[in-house]
């Protein structure tokens, strides 16, 4: 959860309900009203882009030291984006309306709110110039480094369609690479389950946006 005092966490644990949700669970639609925020233990969402054509793209994973309702936050009752879960575990489930309560009651709240827009938009940021800058093996190795993080390290339940969805690369590109990451050591799938196996070697194909973020992440958010 969010780096608060105990007296602020304390007032959000009583509101809220604990879910344990499967990946693929959708939380919110783009365009919806909000009716609750989400905040991660051992799941990790993914605010997604979502296009005519049915697919989707992300532009953000948000684990257990953020949660959603950016919007909230920002005064807005409407989903900029679709949530959804993309490795199964554990969320805390807050009411729209006793976010907005706490919001304006606890200073400390709406400071750690505001520490966590600063750390998603920026993650949002440097993912936009990776898509450009870098090419599919530094994306891939970069987004399952993340999820690994955020995962404490579990097995991943990830397609090859599904990650070419998230990457915005053809499947067939996602399969090359990850087939080459594997013979190399640093990562195992089958029947679609991934494992990291060898973190520094994946970080070393990975591309320094990893570094920048988790960087940005543990000075906005210490503690989480």
């Amino acid at each position: 959860m969010l780096s608060l005092p105990q007296a602020s966490r304390d007032a959000v644990l009583e509101r809220c309900e604990l879910l344990d949700c499967d990946n693929r669970t959708v939380l919110h639609q783009m365009g919806e009203t909000t009716n609750a925020v989400y905040f991660p233990e051992t799941a990790v969402i993914s605010a997604l882009a979502t296009y005519g054509d049915g697919s989707m793209i992300e532009m953000a994973n948000i684990g257990r030291e953020a949660c959603t309702g950016i919007n909230l936050t920002l005064g807005r009752d409407t989903q900029l984006t679709a949530n959804e879960i993309q490795v199964s575990g554990t969320l805390l489930k807050l009411p729209a309306s006793h976010f907005q309560a706490l919001l304006a009651e606890d200073p400390a709240f709406k400071k750690a709110l505001f520490s966590t827009i600063q750390a998603v938009l920026f993650q949002v940021m440097v993912s936009g110039a990776c898509n450009g800058a870098h090419d599919a093996r530094q994306r891939l190795s970069r987004w399952l480094l993340t999820m690994h993080d955020r995962a404490d390290g579990q097995h991943m339940k990830l397609t090859h369609e599904f990650l070419s969805q998230m990457l915005g690369v053809r499947r067939a590109t996602v399969s090359k690479v990850a087939s080459e990451l594997r013979d190399e050591g640093h990562i195992t799938y089958s029947h679609g389950r991934m494992t990291v196996t060898n973190h520094r070697g994946l970080r070393a194909a990975s591309c320094e946006c990893y570094d920048r973020v988790r960087t940005a992440y543990e000075t906005l958010l210490p503690a989480a």
